[in-house]
């Protein structure tokens, strides 16, 4: 018997695990066993934006035979095991990592194979996005390294989005800010921003996060300036500054417009980990907000760089900072509805703690 988590896609509290029932595989499809797959806030943010840009049709219920109406599948960046196949190309025990649901397991029809991987197929998948349709054969992508299994799913999918986001600011001569502002600094996406960002070492780098999580953010020494949200008037106004908003929250955008005025030069909205708090203001001074979406520089970039450039370029930062990582990161392995459930709901309250990753098997 299969399982999936569904969650009311008008209320994000009102979620539960369901039985499905098996069936015969189809031809040219694989089934793949789920996990471990990790939990972080930006899989909040997939939901939030699930509408606008199109996450929940991945894993659409319907899609799937799942009568559920009303209700998503909120998708995760998860390790796969093929353990039934009709595909002649994918083999039993094949180890794959992409884009699931969370549930036990799921059936992939891969098409566009390749020494690195495949597509998935599924009628419903094709006009969606390929970044989000992309299996890799972890087996045959040598930044897969052992060393690094459990901080790959929960960092990697989160660093690339860091890292198109440096090279989209370093791309745009970083908009004439001074300074750069990362909202909810503890979040790992924003860790990951702050870390190419210092390494840069041509803007100044600011995180702003809640008092709970000051010390934390500050240990990591990825900020050159760290504070809370209660204290934004001690950030200098007087600065030509750009915000990286990881956290949506409406209330802090407009205390940091008022703040900054037409000193603000750039707001890129990247998360809504403050996923209940209000939308952005309009803005009377200062740049409007703009949604980052990391899939399109991916794209700019792949052709400006090709395939095997822009792995080269992601990599020469992403192993440093798996290295860091090992100073300030902590993984834990839970299995079961109790303890998904328990870290889904943190994760809705801002209560994770941004010193772990959270990997699960159903």
């Amino acid at each position: 018997m299969n399982q999936t988590l569904l969650v009311n896609r008008s209320d994000f509290r009102d979620s539960r695990l369901v039985d499905m029932p098996d069936c015969n595989l189809a031809d040219e499809h694989i089934r793949v066993d789920i996990g471990p797959f990790a939990l972080t806030a930006n899989n909040i943010t997939y939901m939030v934006t699930g509408d606008m840009i199109g996450y929940w049709k991945f894993f659409d219920p319907e899609a799937y035979g799942i009568d559920a109406a009303g209700m998503g599948r909120m998708p995760v960046w998860s390790y796969g095991n093929v353990t039934e196949s009709k595909c002649k190309d994918v083999l039993v025990g094949t180890r794959i990592y992409g884009f699931f649901p969370i549930a036990k397991s799921i059936d992939i029809k891969p098409i566009k194979l390749s020494p690195l991987g495949f597509q998935d197929g599924a009628d419903h998948r094709l006009p969606l996005h390929p970044i989000y349709n992309n299996y890799t054969l972890t087996e045959n992508d040598p930044s897969f390294a052992p060393a690094l299994d459990d901080i790959q799913p929960v960092l990697r999918p989160l660093f690339t989005t860091s890292f198109l986001i440096d090279d989209f600011f370093d791309d745009n001569d970083f908009f004439g800010a001074e300074q750069i502002v990362l909202l909810s600094a503890s979040s790992k996406t924003a860790l990951g921003t702050a870390f190419c960002l210092k390494n840069r070492n041509t803007v100044k780098v600011v995180g702003l996060t809640s008092n709970g999580n000051m010390e934390f953010t500050t240990s990591t020494g990825f900020y050159d300036i760290v504070e809370s949200y209660d204290n934004i008037q001690n950030l200098d106004p007087s600065k030509k500054t750009a915000l990286i908003d990881m956290a949506g929250n409406g209330e802090i955008n407009a205390k940091l417009y008022e703040h900054f005025g037409e000193n603000l030069v750039y707001n890129c909205m990247v998360g809504k980990s403050h996923w209940q708090g209000a939308p952005p203001p309009k803005a009377k001074k200062g740049a409007p907000p703009i949604m980052f979406f990391a899939p399109d520089q991916a794209k700019k970039r792949v052709a400006d760089w090709g395939g095997a450039g822009f792995a080269k370029n992601l990599a020469a930062s992403w192993f440093p900072f798996c290295d860091s990582a090992q100073t300030w990161l902590t993984i834990s392995k839970q299995e079961g509805e109790t303890a998904l459930l328990k870290c889904y709901n943190d994760f809705l309250d801002g209560k994770a703690n941004p010193s772990q990753g959270c990997l699960f098997t159903l």
